[in-house]
């Protein structure tokens, strides 16, 4: 099996209420394994044990390190031409079919397919947690983060890419970004959206859920009865709310992999998928020209070459530090390390998210609540696997089909709040021990008694740092995120929990019989309910990411000292290397970042493959 998910025995603690530790959580979790562990690409080379896996060879024209949300698209694209041979390296095992369940999208972040870290304290977030650290990780499959998130497809504001073009990021701006969006999209909704702003024959479905349920339904008209408009977040007016669209189509999530990898893997000759397989050093001349890579594979280290370009793709997270690790980044951090210094860069700095987090939930009555049996639970998984076509409640995602953007001061350009919600299986066990609970949600997202709303302030000013760890460069970087470090960003969320709050007058909440739930989280307990003190106590007590960080690899032009990569993303000072993925943000888009990061791939790689054509002319 590929797929291995969290070992309730180490991760429970001792004699725990919640159900989730449970003999049921381990019959659950147990049972999934069993229908969903395997990978579809893994019974392919199962049933096929001659099918051609790629060139064995050292040397290709193309490196690129990450099969994520980017990386999976510069691949497709480079290796569309027969003559160019690329090596596509990912760190963690093929995608297992876990993934493709919308339903289970919770029981992910936990597994092996995912990264876990802890971010470094900084006194004013995670304050609940253990030391002051709070969970933060990303994907590690084919796929990256596209195959564990929650599949929510919003790009941001037009304000964002033009704000990147006004920092002096020729090329970058909205009208200029807006073409490579629509190349990948595949919209199956298009006859509800204005078709200037969306594609229907690129490689990436978007679509909405085919099962919606009753809560999420509330919550959208609650919004709508506050005076919000049903609106396309991705088109021209992201204010307003929206059952979202997602990267799923008949009731299956549409990673990168699936839409641009898998269909041209044991088709293109030319084209070469590793996975396990982690990048370690980038190799890099006397002429500060990058050839190649080191990268490990079951414990044993193997060198790649690369004639034109190395292109790295592993994330905001990762992306640094491989630059690191390679001599590209903060010369005084690197020396502290021994590491060589290839190139001094502003590489790590920059990283911001948008952080939100937990304590405030909705409880829902039982008419509205869609808890069902154990029984009924461990059925419906069955049920899901055996259907051709795949429908019912995990085929959905819960109330996180929800999502609403809102101004905390009407003069502003774009809104800064968003909300996205999450569901909660039992909100009483969710009280009694909100930390445990909230790491370990395994169940499936169709199945819950209440909403908790996630408040994200779009446009953070708070920036944190991603450095090398001294005792082991190699193993989990030190990441500070920073969050609420700038405390104008505490603004915003007070003001969205307000309105937030006001959405217990509507008539869909009333008619549902669903209400706040008023009792004060365990390290809020000395501050009344509702107040924005209580809130701002949530905040710094229980922060939370959403898993949107980006940043560490600065696009930005020469005279921006921060700046990493010029606009075609090459990286200053080294030839033949680029980074292509979220890392390259100046400043977070307001919205999801999974759908940006394939732009970003569509937008980087076409700088690439235009070079080396005209390059090949002369």
């Amino acid at each position: 099996m590929i797929w291995q998910p969290v070992n309730l025995t180490t991760a429970c603690p001792a004699n725990s209420p919640l159900t989730a530790c449970s003999p049921f959580g381990f019959i659950y979790l147990n049972l999934l394994v069993q229908l969903f562990g395997d990978s579809f690409d893994n019974k392919i080379q199962r049933h096929y044990p001659s099918i051609e896996l790629g060139d064995n060879n050292d040397d290709y024209d193309f490196i690129v390190v990450g099969a994520g949300s980017a990386g999976c698209v510069v691949a497709n694209r480079l290796s569309e031409n027969p003559t160019w041979k690329v090596l596509l390296l990912e760190a963690g095992p093929e995608q297992p079919d876990v993934t493709l369940v919308p339903g289970l999208s919770t029981v992910l972040a936990s597994s092996n397919i995912a990264w876990s870290y802890t971010t470094e304290p900084n006194g004013k977030s995670c304050l609940a947690y253990p030391g002051g650290r709070c969970s933060i990780g990303s994907g590690k499959t084919m796929g990256g983060s596209s195959s564990i998130n929650s599949m929510v497809y919003i790009r941001g504001n037009r304000a964002d890419y033009d704000g990147w073009a006004a920092l002096g990021n020729e090329g970058w701006s909205y009208n200029d970004v807006l073409p490579f969006f629509k190349k990948s999209e595949n919209n199956k909704n298009i006859e509800d959206l204005d078709k200037r702003y969306h594609g229907v024959a690129g490689e990436q479905y978007v679509s909405r859920f085919t099962y919606i349920d009753e809560p999420s339904l509330m919550m959208t008209k609650a919004f709508i009865e506050r005076g919000l408009p049903l609106t396309d977040p991705n088109g021209p007016h992201q204010e307003g709310v929206s059952q979202s669209q997602v990267i799923a189509y008949l009731g299956e999530r549409v990673s990168t992999n699936t839409a641009f990898i898998q269909p041209i893997r044991y088709r293109r000759k030319n084209l070469t998928v590793k996975v396990n397989s982690e990048a370690l050093k980038i190799l890099i001349d006397k002429n500060k020209r990058a050839h190649g890579l080191i990268y490990s594979y079951n414990g044993q280290i193997f060198t790649a070459f690369a004639k034109k370009e190395v292109i790295v793709s592993a994330g905001s997270l990762h992306s640094p530090k491989l630059l690191m690790l390679s001599g590209i980044g903060p010369k005084d951090h690197l020396e502290q390390l021994g590491i060589p210094v290839v190139q001094d860069l502003a590489v790590g700095e920059n990283l911001h998210d948008h952080v939100t987090f937990s304590g405030v939930a909705i409880a829902l009555s039982n008419k509205t609540a869609t808890t069902v049996s154990e029984i009924e639970i461990l059925k419906a998984a069955q049920d899901y696997a055996e259907m051709k076509t795949k429908r019912g409640p995990l085929s959905g995602h819960g109330s996180s089909s929800t999502v609403a953007f809102i101004k905390s001061d009407p003069n502003l350009i774009a809104p800064d709040v968003a909300y996205h919600c999450r569901d909660i299986y039992d909100w009483k066990e969710f009280f009694d021990d909100p930390l445990t609970a909230g790491r370990l949600q395994i169940f499936p997202k169709s199945f819950y008694n209440a909403v908790t709303p996630r408040i994200g302030h779009t446009s953070p000013n708070s920036r944190g740092i991603l450095l090398l760890n001294s005792s082991n460069p190699y193993g989990p970087p030190l990441i500070y995120p920073n969050y609420f470090g700038d405390e104008s960003d505490l603004i915003p969320i007070v003001k969205g929990m307000r309105f937030l709050l006001s959405l217990e007058n509507t008539e869909a909440f009333r008619s549902t019989g669903s209400y706040f739930v008023r009792e004060p989280m365990p390290a809020c307990k000395d501050y009344v309910w509702g107040t924005d003190d209580y809130h701002v106590c949530l905040a710094k007590s229980y922060t939370s990411t959403t898993y949107h960080y980006v940043g560490t690899c600065k696009m930005g032009p020469k005279w921006d000292r921060k700046a990493v990569v010029d606009n075609k993303l090459r990286v200053y000072g080294v030839s033949g290397l680029r980074v292509i993925d979220a890392s390259i943000m100046p400043f977070i888009v307001r919205g999801n970042t999974n759908a940006p990061s394939i732009m970003i791939g569509e937008r980087g790689v076409d700088f690439v493959v235009k070079y080396w054509q005209q390059y090949s002319k002369y």
